[in-house]
């Protein structure tokens, strides 16, 4: 074989690894920001999941019995994790500690069915009594509401490009479908674009819309589908279902899918569809159409390498993407109403894939098959469920960096995940306020709560391109502010600040004088490194007292980072022209976070006190006894001991100042 076969050969194998290796990567998203994750609703993640039992002794799996049931998807936005009750109350919780973090109320009461979404740093909440809300992601203030609709507002929230979409129901609900409903455009400030009443004479009820290209498509309780111009509203396409597929499709009630000029959906006339859909055009292609009877549905369809999966009233079945035929049905303890959730974390190439999924019954359990391309049976790998926690688990799960989460009516909210309790999980920032927060603390970061002095928390957006300045102001917090420059987009990001007693809990004590303990974080254990982020610098500020009392020599003071199981000195300088009547102010340089400590050196006054009299070059005329003696000592011995001569002379000048300064007493 000659060299330049060889070469081809080698390009084409690593053309074909590449090919391999983007679909994986394509859907790969820390956080899932609105039902089914994204605006096609695709359910897909190339996060990983627990994929055995999340309740292991070491896990560090959580829940949270918050005020009301919850029958909506949480979405998870960086560290955070958000849902809204029965109760109107919309709750922000630590994504891996469970602690509520903030939690404002919208109007209304009852089964929430909706679903939230997440856009422009802003929650936008749907309610029962007609009214959207848009809260600060941060700290949950409202930015502003709109009373939309004399119904219920039922629908997913779709988030795309500065605006949301939406639909309405009936006043009574999914007992009553024969009011006619409207869908809805709103743009992120809270203005009217447009709003469209549907055709069919009936409303949407879980009937979440998709976005593809220019174009928002969505199905009814009266089986039609439609597509607008999603920025006018203006009808471009809508047909019968029922007509183009010549059965009784009934109540479309899932959200709609696209995939590969393709729409995928199912109804409660027991069938999963699916329907070609020209994204250029925004036109149905109805030459293009499959069915599969599968049974009663309300279950959002989900893709991955040409298998399709949806729940079902019997369970959860998986469906050939090109024509729907079956590959194989997965039985569970009742209703799968919810939709299904991938992670593809683990596919390696073979189409191997974990699935979660809910079921609505009295013994509602959260469910993880393992799937791959191969298969025609799936594999169980856990389940789980309390029937005085679980119980009608309507809703699915979301994905988000080794965590599924979902609620229940039980009133409870779940973390779950095989991330086990060590040093290298209690890697958070804690808060994720926007603003700054002190006090004692809850240990979340692994730090001992009795060491902890003070905490001091923000939360800014990482964008490459952008430098990140996390300023803190509150008096007893000596670190003044934590900036880099991001080499990723890694939206939010906390910065925290421990100032501590002592030592902290994960360094051992340093030699020198110390000024303060503390230990900075930001994000997670592995975000700040070298490979995401570069000039990193830390400002802080020292005591004036506490240099002139301790009598420090300024330029000793380091700030000094605890790394590799040792402290390293940080190049430090001080910043003169911030100096004021109580502070001084320095910068350091730092390649990472962990434990640091402000330290300092004495002044040496001795050293200083011979440079001063040698600098003068006062010879005294007169010296005494003392002085003569030494002289005499160090000539006898010199003369013995060859190399001392050097070793008196020090003696004698020490001799000399001490003279001096008794003579001046």
């Amino acid at each position: 074989m000659d060299k330049e076969c060889k070469k081809r050969i080698t390009f084409l194998s690593g053309v074909i690894l590449l090919i391999l290796i983007l679909p994986s990567m394509a859907c790969a998203s820390s956080n899932w920001y609105q039902f089914q994750m994204d605006e096609a609703n695709s359910g897909v993640t190339g996060d990983e999941a627990p994929i055995s039992n999340p309740w292991d002794d070491n896990s560090i799996s959580w829940e949270k019995q918050l005020s009301d049931g919850i029958d909506c998807t949480p979405i998870v936005v960086d560290d955070l994790v958000y849902v809204a009750t029965g109760d109107n109350t919309v709750f922000a919780i630590h994504k891996e500690t469970g602690e509520i973090e903030w939690e404002s109320s919208s109007s209304g009461s009852g089964f929430l069915v909706s679903n939230l979404a997440y856009g422009n740093d802003m929650i936008f909440v749907p309610t029962m009594n007609g009214y959207i809300y848009a809260f600060d992601a941060d700290n949950g203030n409202e930015e502003w509401n709109a009373k939309v609709s004399d119904a219920q507002l039922n629908t997913p929230v779709k988030y795309d490009n500065n605006k949301i979409f939406f639909g309405d129901c009936s006043v009574g609900g999914a007992g009553e479908t024969s009011s006619a409903g409207t869908y809805y455009c709103y743009d992120d400030e809270g203005k009217d674009i447009w709003n469209r009443t549907s055709n069919s004479g009936t409303g949407y009820y879980w009937a979440g819309a998709a976005v593809k290209g220019e174009y928002l498509i969505y199905g009814d309780d009266g089986s039609n589908l439609t597509s607008v111009n999603k920025n006018t509203g203006d009808t471009v396409d809508e047909i019968d279902a029922s007509s183009v597929y010549g059965i009784d499709v009934g109540n479309i009630r899932s959200s709609i899918m696209y995939d590969d000029n393709r729409i995928y959906f199912t109804s409660k006339g027991g069938y999963c569809y699916a329907l070609g859909f020209e994204s250029s055009t925004g036109l149905f292609d109805t030459e293009d159409k499959h069915k599969a009877n599968i049974g009663i549905s309300t279950s959002t369809p989900v893709i991955y390498k040409e298998r399709i999966y949806v729940g079902n009233s019997n369970g959860l079945s998986c469906l050939k993407a090109s024509d729907l035929r079956s590959i194989w049905d997965f039985s569970t303890d009742g209703a799968v109403q919810s939709s299904p959730a991938i992670s593809s974390h683990d596919d390696a190439g073979n189409g191997e894939v974990y699935i979660y999924f809910t079921t609505n019954t009295a013994e509602g359990k959260v469910y993880c098959i393992k799937d791959d391309g191969e298969n025609n049976d799936p594999e169980l790998k856990w389940s789980y469920g309390d029937s005085d926690k679980t119980a009608y688990s309507l809703a699915g799960v979301s994905i988000s960096d080794g965590w599924v989460y979902y609620g229940t009516d039980s009133n409870y909210l779940f973390g779950l995940t095989n991330k086990e309790k060590t040093v290298e999980n209690t890697e958070d920032t804690g808060s994720s306020s926007s603003g700054s927060s002190s006090g004692s603390s809850s240990g979340a970061t692994g730090e001992s709560p009795d060491n902890i002095v003070l905490e001091d928390s923000l939360q800014k957006i990482v964008t490459t391109g952008n430098r990140v300045n996390y300023e803190f102001d509150k008096p007893d917090n000596c670190i003044m502010s934590v900036s880099f420059d991001p080499k990723m987009n890694a939206g939010y990001k906390a910065a925290k600040i421990e100032i501590l007693r002592s030592t902290s809990s994960y360094a051992t004590p340093i030699s020198g004088e110390v000024f303060q303990n503390m230990n900075i974080w930001v994000g997670k254990v592995g975000f700040a490194t070298p490979e995401n982020m570069e000039n990193v610098n830390v400002e802080f500020k020292v005591l004036r007292s506490w240099v002139n009392e301790n009598n420090i020599d300024r330029s000793s003071i380091k700030l000094n980072r605890y790394h590799d199981d040792k402290w390293n000195s940080l190049n430090t300088v001080e910043i003169t022209e911030k100096e004021d009547q109580d502070h001084f102010y320095f910068s350091a340089e730092t390649p990472g976070f962990s434990p640091f400590v402000i330290t300092g050196e004495k002044v040496q006054v001795v050293e200083t006190a011979i440079e001063n009299e040698v600098a003068e070059q006062e010879i005294p005329e007169e010296t005494d006894s003392v002085e003569d003696a030494a002289t005499t000592e160090q000539a006898d011995a010199s003369k013995d001991s060859p190399g001392f001569e050097g070793i008196f002379m020090v003696i004698g000048l020490l001799l000399s100042v001490f003279c001096i300064k008794k003579k001046g007493q």
